[in-house]
């Protein structure tokens, strides 16, 4: 007759069960080393065979020590609300991370500001911490800063972008160039063979965004020997009446355009084309702007990058590495999901 499985499994059963002391089963289940690695394996048998599942809360709980994660991410304001959506996502994890120790410490700086990006690093770096999640906006400055954490043995994980010299690290975000690449492939669906697309950027004097440009380059590539006229246009941010002007210029004057794919902050540009024969329209970001415009007919499709997502699971990446133990992946890629005016209400009150 089978023995009926014992509801809860602990370490002297463990070690009854692999024929160990207690000592060597508790350094397994902590990482820890000193056992041989025959035994290790009996060891982890043991604990396949008799199923134990650990009680982290409880473990939790006994202990005294608490994890301080810092977060270091551009400051969402009415001007760039994309980042207002992450806020929500640090809000709801720091709630339910709480029991476990954890205490997340939000570091704002301003998106296009260099020297915010440094005050607010050196704050960080003021202060002991047993991980950072950041976005790494300016190149130069983010390699700098993760090289000192580096030399303090403090985990860093990126969200939001990449930069190919800190590819090693680990990141949770969108794959910027394939989201381009799907763009593209989209609009190719929705225009005739002979029409043209225009590529429109919304750039400010310190941009630094290298994933904009990522999404762009895989635009382009899929369009590559197609056939397709691509077409340009930077426009200045927080100079609406050029903006304006150039847009109107540029439709007039090439009637075959038929797609527009805006790599970033397309509410800003939106409604310029109410006032024309509008072409399909495509650009990212779930923010209510976005979102109002999509409803209208103003913009035909949305790429959610799920800023939500990137904040939660951003700091459930350190829990996993600081309590649980486990190695976290070295890329966290989100789905690249299309939004449409049919399927919005979907989306509105789930994770953005």
């Amino acid at each position: 007759m089978l023995k009926k499985k014992k509801n809860h499994i602990g370490i002297k059963d463990i070690a009854k069960y692999a024929g160990v002391s207690t000592g060597p089963v508790d350094k397994v289940l902590n990482n820890r080393g000193g056992v041989s690695e025959a035994t290790r394996e009996r060891i982890l048998q043991a604990i396949k065979e008799l199923g134990y599942k650990p009680n982290i809360l409880a473990s939790r709980l006994k202990s005294k020590k608490e994890f301080n994660i810092a977060v270091l991410f551009p400051k969402g304001s009415e001007e760039i609300p994309f980042w207002l959506e992450h806020e929500k996502g640090f809000k709801d994890v720091m709630e339910d991370m709480t029991p476990y120790g954890f205490n997340v410490d939000l570091y704002h700086f301003q998106q296009n500001s260099q020297q915010s990006f440094i005050d607010q690093s050196n704050s960080v770096l003021e202060k002991d911490h047993d991980g950072v999640l950041m976005v790494p906006v300016f190149k130069d400055e983010a390699i700098e800063f993760v090289s000192h954490m580096e030399g303090r043995e403090v985990p860093v994980v990126l969200f939001d972008t990449q930069i190919p010299e800190l590819r090693e690290l680990p990141f949770i975000g969108q794959n910027s160039k394939d989201s381009g690449y799907m763009a593209a492939e989209l609009v190719s669906k929705c225009i005739s063979f002979d029409a043209s697309i225009l590529i429109v950027s919304i750039v400010s004097a310190h941009d630094n965004h290298i994933h904009f440009d990522l999404r762009e380059e895989g635009f382009r590539e899929f369009f590559v020997d197609k056939g397709i006229t691509l077409y340009k246009y930077d426009a200045i941010d927080k100079n609406k009446d050029l903006m304006t002007s150039e847009l109107k210029r540029i439709m007039q004057n090439n009637h075959d355009i038929q797609g527009v794919f805006v790599t970033n902050a397309i509410h800003k540009i939106a409604p310029v084309f109410s006032e024309m024969d509008k072409p399909i329209l495509i650009g990212y970001d779930l923010i209510d702007q976005n979102v109002i415009h999509l409803k209208e007919d103003l913009i035909d499709f949305l790429i959610s990058q799920r800023p939500y997502t990137q904040a939660y699971y951003g700091i459930q990446m350190f829990y996993d590495l600081l309590i649980k133990k486990t190695p976290i992946n070295t890329s966290t890629y989100l789905p690249i999901d299309i939004v449409m005016k049919s399927n919005i209400a979907y989306y509105e009150d789930f994770v953005k």
